[in-house]
């Protein structure tokens, strides 16, 4: 279940494919990627998320994880969560203390075009679930600050998975902040994913 696109690789990744294709506008206006075999396609339009409410870090939130020369900081409930894995300089992940629910935290100082965010989580999401789609998107305020929301559903080795994140980015970089579990548990961890992913904030 580990997710190990970051936008560092999925930049590097790009290189090629960028070079392969082209810009251009047709004589209707219309914009379209030309490739070198004589192919195209539309230019996809950036989605406009669903306008969503307006979220605070919980009260019972007090232990931090943070990133070296990093800004950003995600406070959790350390009573329900276990950090697990080994430590990395740009990712960390957390267990639920039932076992079945998971949290991932990506951070890296790069700033990048929502955009990209959102199609980087559902590479990462198709790494483990190959027929990973969205299943929910809308824009969020928590703790002051503007997050795009998604839900990603798919199935990895024949189980049902949901993923439920933020993302964010701006000029202290961009970070993803990621739970999931198998479908038939989602609801019941669902308050615990919300408590965490509201930990979210910004510090000087």
């Amino acid at each position: 279940m580990h997710l190990k696109v970051t936008l560092t690789t999925a930049l590097l990744l790009g290189l090629t494919m960028l070079s392969a294709q082209e810009k251009a506008t047709t004589e209707s206006g219309k914009k379209v990627l030309l490739w070198p075999n004589g192919t195209w396609k539309p230019v996809p339009e950036p989605s406009t998320p669903k306008p969503g409410g307006d979220y605070q870090r919980p009260k019972h939130s007090t232990d931090r994880i943070t990133f070296p020369k990093s800004k950003f900081t995600v406070y959790y409930d350390a009573s329900i969560w276990k950090k697990v894995g080994p430590e990395q300089p740009t990712r960390q992940t957390y267990q639920h203390k039932d076992g079945d629910g998971y949290a991932v935290v990506i951070a890296e100082r790069m700033q990048a075009p929502l955009e990209t965010l959102k199609n980087l989580a559902l590479t990462n999401a198709k790494n483990v679930a190959p027929d990973a789609r969205f299943a929910f998107e809308e824009t969020r305020t928590v703790n002051g600050l503007k997050v795009l929301v998604l839900q990603i559903k798919g199935t990895m080795q024949g189980m049902p998975i949901t993923y439920f994140g933020y993302y964010y980015t701006g000029t202290e970089g961009c970070i993803q902040i990621l739970t999931y579990t198998t479908d038939n548990l989602f609801d019941e961890f669902k308050n615990d994913f919300q408590a965490f992913l509201n930990g979210f904030t910004i510090e000087s």
